[in-house]
């Protein structure tokens, strides 16, 4: 078995020790931070690639408890925007704690405004500098984040209802969730040689999302990218409509990520539609309804606060996959370091 392979399947393991690290541990710093979010005037949460997409439903959920949030990625805040947000508290979200942007945003915003710091590795950089310092807790990855990335989330989303005053609760809805993850990703790699169909290196995957689910179709595209090494896209749903629409035949290949949640009609509408014009769909999401011409990859019936956690899984094996059938090394980078330490090369 591959490390990548190997990386996912740990993940329900390395949700148990990121559940365990913030509910044991990490909960007075938890506390700590989520006091700190509750009377920010604004927060900036700032990161770069995976760590960045793992921190989208944060910021939908700061908005919808009524907090202005803000995202902005670390290169654009630390070469561009910065001045826009000097009264915010910045959360900084990095794996390693250690890429170049985010260091060099450290000496750029310590000792003037708080931050707080999420990170994989606590004797890192971030984890030094931050006024308040969360250690995610997650299993370490050979090199592609897979159990760093869903550890991200639930590390953020346990911020989150730490906010809300509501993180017990969470840690239930967590510990009744780990089973059916290990469920999924057996299932999902006992069938990944059902994705053969509608895989195909020549044609680039959209990977299409609202709400909190755009970490999804980010993070998606970024493990077609690494693992498989082919272009893809991720885009919000409502912005596909108004244009890029028009690349749609025979050859389109669609992933319509629609949990449960207000938009749900919305993005079934679109799976049909894009079936209806020739396109090869699938999506993710619990299969309650039927939409003709489209396969579901089936996640249940999951909160959407939750469901980040969930269906960024069969994506991770439709990867691996197409990987597999291109004779690609499975799990390796060929030219972008696991810590990226410098602004201006590539190799």
């Amino acid at each position: 078995m591959s490390e990548l392979a190997h990386n996912i399947l740990a993940q329900p393991g390395s949700i148990a020790c990121v559940l365990q690290q913030q509910c044991g541990d990490g909960r007075s710093a938890l506390l700590e931070a989520a006091a700190l979010l509750r009377s920010a005037g604004q927060v900036l949460i700032t990161g770069m690639g995976a760590s960045m997409y793992a921190s989208i439903p944060m910021e939908y959920s700061l908005c919808r408890a009524g907090i202005d949030a803000v995202m902005v990625e670390a290169g654009e805040l630390l070469h561009y925007r910065h001045p826009a947000y000097r009264d915010s508290v910045v959360v900084v979200v990095s794996r390693s704690g250690e890429s170049v942007e985010i260091t060099k945003l450290l000496a750029l915003l310590k000792g003037r405004q708080p931050i707080i710091g999420v990170s994989n590795d606590p004797g890192s950089e971030l984890s030094r500098s931050a006024d308040v310092s969360l250690h995610i807790g997650s299993c370490p990855d050979e090199a592609v984040a897979i159990q760093t990335y869903t550890g991200t989330v639930l590390a953020l989303h346990l911020l989150i209802s730490a906010v809300t005053k509501s993180l017990d609760a969470a840690r239930i809805d967590v510990e009744t969730l780990q089973p059916h993850v290990l469920r999924l990703i057996h299932v999902a790699l006992d069938h990944i040689d059902s994705w053969d169909g509608f895989l195909d290196a020549g044609s680039p995957v959209y990977l299409l999302a609202r709400g909190p689910s755009y970490a999804s179709a980010l993070e998606g595209a970024l493990l077609f990218n690494e693992i498989a090494k082919v272009p893809a896209i991720g885009m919000l749903a409502a912005s596909f409509r108004h244009g890029p629409a028009e690349i749609v035949d025979e050859k389109f290949r669609g992933l319509i990520f629609a949990p449960q949640g207000s938009t749900r009609g919305l993005n079934l509408a679109l799976a049909g539609d894009l079936a209806r014009l020739g396109g090869s769909v699938r999506i993710i999401g619990g299969s309650e309804e039927v939409v003709p011409g489209v396969q579901w990859c089936d996640v249940g019936a999951v909160k959407e606060s939750l469901v980040p956690l969930l269906e960024i899984i069969p994506v991770q094996i439709a990867a691996l996959r197409l990987a597999q059938l291109r004779g690609v090394p499975e799990g390796t980078l060929r030219y972008t370091p696991q810590v990226a330490r410098d602004e201006a090369k590539l190799g």
